[in-house]
């Protein structure tokens, strides 16, 4: 097969890396010529692909460009890990909604071939084409390139990995952290938010004009309670960095919470994957996409007494608490291995371009 990638994001996005970089890499070791193109400007050879794959277009129509390539026989695939029909106004990716839902929009119905990440995304393309020809591959991790943390931390390590979007469902635990640090002696940590300091951030939110980005007040409500607290902030970082921070902090817990909202039930349980990939055990808000994959041992409900009353057991039982990780590890490993998935990608690719043979 000759596939070429086209992604409008920065390299260093997960969207990137998981969804092409990794995959292309896969495909080209089972025998098929598989190509990334991003932001560079780097001319195609348009006769060198069979199919093109357009990913996470925002801004500006394709139009043109497809119909052009449809012209020449070529496949057109649309790949989304993201339902954009479901960004609320407060959402920070409000600011792109007109450009990236007509833009998804037009992509679904301009496609041959639509894969997404999750079922419920695939419900959501169906939605507005109900006889699309949708392929759910899920997210999946190349676990050669995660190496275990090392444990034996003298005191219990808990944290908590995400972007500024995420303040809002960090918010949602920290006085759960909060009145655990008063029952026992652990350290808190806060990969990501933001690549500055928690102190400039808040800076920024507090001068920030568009107030009705609900992570911005989120935000400022998180840092004022942070500072009663100890924790320890490990700033964002590229995503091919990412994997060694998340060794080097060492988490014995990992928390996921996430609000339950249309745009989060379009998520992929991907942070349940690297914590397991670096032997964390995970702790996530009983929503989808987490209850499609979890067991019911390892949700909780997104009530602060709910999260204190697993917290607290977690905290608790080390002998619980890796029995957790034993199953949730061998759950990843046997379900999201890239090697396998990549098996999958194969084989979608290969009936698309069957379904869409040109005459």
């Amino acid at each position: 097969m000759r596939i070429c990638m086209v992604n409008n994001t920065k390299k260093e996005q997960p969207s990137y890396v998981i969804r092409n970089k990794v995959v292309a890499e896969k495909l080209n070791e089972l025998g098929h010529s598989v190509y990334c193109k991003t932001e560079d400007t780097t001319p195609l050879d348009l006769d060198a692909y069979d199919v093109f794959v357009f990913n996470r277009f925002y801004e500006g129509s394709l139009g043109l460009e497809i119909s052009a390539l449809k012209a020449m026989g070529k496949i057109i695939v649309y790949e989304t890990d993201d339902n954009y029909f479901g960004i609320d106004q407060t959402h920070p990716f409000h600011k792109i909604k007109d450009y990236a839902v007509l833009s998804q929009n037009k992509l679904i119905h301009l496609a041959d071939a639509i894969t997404v990440s999750t079922p419920e995304l695939k419900f959501k393309a169906l939605e507005r084409k109900s006889d699309a020809e949708v392929y759910v591959v899920p997210n999946a991790l190349d676990f050669t390139q995660y190496r275990k943390r090392k444990g034996q931390n003298k005191k219990l390590r808990i944290g908590f990995q995400g972007s500024n979007i995420h303040s809002t469902d960090l918010l949602m635990v920290v006085d759960a952290i909060d009145q655990l640090q008063k029952e026992f002696d652990f350290d808190f940590y806060i990969l990501g938010i933001d690549d500055k300091p928690f102190s400039e951030l808040y800076k920024f939110c507090q001068e920030y004009k568009e107030q009705q980005y609900q992570w911005v007040g989120d935000f400022k409500k998180l840092y004022e309670k942070l500072e009663t607290m100890k924790y320890t902030h490990m700033p964002t970082v590229s995503y091919d960095e990412y994997r060694e921070m998340l060794r080097n902090a060492n988490l014995d817990i990992g928390l996921i919470p996430l609000h339950d909202s249309e745009f989060g039930r379009g998520k992929s349980c991907l942070k349940y994957y690297e914590y397991a990939a670096v032997g964390t055990v995970s702790i996530a808000s009983k929503v989808i996409p987490y209850t499609e994959e979890m067991d019911e041992q390892d949700l909780v409900k997104n009530r602060h007494h709910k999260w204190v009353g697993k917290l607290r057991k977690l905290i608790e039982d080390e002998e619980f608490r890796n029995e957790r990780l034993r199953a949730q590890m061998l759950w990843v490993k046997t379900n999201r291995d890239l090697n396998k998935i990549a098996k999958h990608w194969e084989m979608v690719f290969e009936l698309i371009i069957k379904n869409n043979k040109k005459s």
